[in-house]
């Protein structure tokens, strides 16, 4: 009588949890057009982060004069831009391989 109850709680277990774990399950095209697209966003948008940094920097009030927070905005987005620029590229490139086309991601993960 345990076994039998024991199975019946196993098989209604994963019953119920077979819907929930293909429910997030997105094919193959739709992942490689997200991955992709979000890697071209990147590449196309990765000058736009060295004026977002300065505009970022210039906000900040931490005691220091105005052109030495530009500079150091500017020498900052340089290497936000490469590293978007880089992470864009990467997406573009492995986006067509199957598996978890993750990728790298960024923060913000798009400007648009």
């Amino acid at each position: 009588m345990r076994a039998k109850l024991v199975l019946g709680c196993t098989l209604m277990m994963l019953i119920s949890l077979y819907p929930c774990v293909h429910a997030s399950d997105i094919g193959y095209f739709e992942r490689l057009g997200q991955t992709f697209t979000r890697g071209f966003k990147n590449v196309i948008s990765s000058p736009y982060e060295i004026p977002y940094t300065i505009n970022r920097y210039d906000k900040t009030d931490d005691g220091n004069p105005r052109g030495f927070r530009n500079i150091a905005g500017f020498f900052d987005g340089s290497f936000r831009m490469l590293t978007r620029l880089g992470c864009g590229a990467w997406d573009m490139a492995w986006a067509l391989i199957p598996g978890d086309q993750e990728g790298l991601k960024v923060n913000p993960e798009t400007f648009f």
